[in-house]
Parts: structure tokens; C-alpha cells; sequence
């Protein structure tokens, strides 16, 4: 996230926050598709990695804890903003 610009003020701030959540949520929804891909395709192979398999699957239960995380913090945000500005 950003550092406040100047004169910006606080339903600014959030309004702004929202956005950067959302763009970072769409970002990460991407990240996720790219690394469930990726397992589908070590999957697919005669002899697959697992260990790779398995790290990449650690690394998507990261990212789409994160999602959910910041999903939620937007949910939070835009009632806030909803109610306040």
C-alpha cells in the first residue's frame, strides 16, 4: 500500500485503499491461477516432481490465504467507507 498523498483526506484514503486492495486481490486471483496451472501440468507428467508438486501447493494455500485475507479487509473497508463517506 501507498503512503497518504497530500491533501487527501480520510474517505480519500480508504476510497483509494479499496482500490489498491482490489487490484492486489485480482493480482493475486491471477498469481493462483498461474500456479494451479502449472500443478495441473507436473500432474499430467508420466513421472511427476512431487516435491515440487507439493511446494507448489504450499505456495497456492499461501496465495489464496492471502486473497481471502484481503477480501475480507475489503469487506471491512467498504463498510466503513459506505457508512462514512
Amino acid at each position: 500500500m501507498n503512503a497518504p498523498m497530500a491533501a487527501e483526506t480520510g474517505c480519500q484514503l480508504m476510497k483509494r485503499l479499496a482500490k489498491e486492495l482490489k487490484e492486489s486481490i485480482t493480482k493475486g486471483e491471477r498469481h493462483a491461477d498461474e500456479v494451479e496451472s502449472r500443478i495441473a501440468q507436473l500432474e499430467a507428467q508420466a513421472n511427476p516432481d512431487q516435491t515440487q508438486i507439493s511446494a507448489l501447493k504450499q505456495t497456492l494455500e499461501v496465495i489464496r490465504k492471502k486473497i481471502e485475507d484481503e477480501r475480507t479487509s475489503l469487506s471491512d473497508l467498504e463498510d466503513v467507507i459506505s457508512e462514512n463517506c
